[in-house]
């Protein structure tokens, strides 16, 4: 659902945000969980930094041609703000993923908990222009590309539909509003 603001200003209503972190091991898991999946209102959560984390969320939401269900890495917000430049205007977006992850970690919300393996991990990891050359076995070269970047989340969109046909995510309880200001976020994705 696409809600359209007071001020003309358009949102999505349901955007997944995927976090990709420092492993850590969970006897839940049989490998490192190094992605972690939740619902962009999940930053709206008390027990994260705010206003940070309702910054992040407005540029989940607001971003122009985000789509209803759409996964977004923390690589495409680091492209759509210029490189990365942009993020001491918008977050400390290292303490509002370390809060997340704790909060996951605790069962304060609905999460996806992730053990990308290593294509994906590096697909995911960078911004959406990125190529990448994975080394196999016996030194055999495999270029990865955009192309392979938007199947990987594909995948994951496909997965949080199945989920969200037995109910949605929950984002936690107690969520604060989304910051005011600034009025617009600041977007300047690489080369646009």
């Amino acid at each position: 659902m696409i809600l359209v603001e007071g001020d003309g200003k358009m949102t999505v209503a349901d955007v997944y945000f995927l976090a990709m972190h420092d492993p850590y091991r969970s006897p839940q898991h049989p490998v490192p969980v190094n992605a972690t999946l939740v619902h962009a209102r999940t930053l709206l959560h008390p027990e994260l930094p705010q206003p940070d984390g309702g910054r992040i969320y407005r540029c989940l939401t607001e971003f122009p041609g985000r789509t209803q269900g759409c996964v977004v890495p923390l690589s495409t917000l680091t492209y759509e703000l210029a490189g990365g430049a942009l993020w001491p205007q918008v977050a400390q977006w290292q303490r509002v993923i370390d809060a997340l992850v704790a909060l996951t970690r605790a069962g304060a919300c609905d999460a996806t908990q992730l053990g990308l393996k290593p294509p994906a991990e590096a697909l995911l990891a960078n911004g959406p222009d990125t190529e990448v050359t994975m080394v196999g076995q016996f030194g055999r070269r495999t270029k990865l590309g955009p192309g392979d970047r938007q199947r990987e989340i594909a995948q994951l969109e496909r997965s949080i539909r199945q989920f969200v046909e037995g109910g949605p995510y929950w984002p936690g309880d107690g969520l604060v509003a989304p910051p005011a200001q600034p009025t617009r976020m600041p977007y300047q994705p690489i080369g646009g």
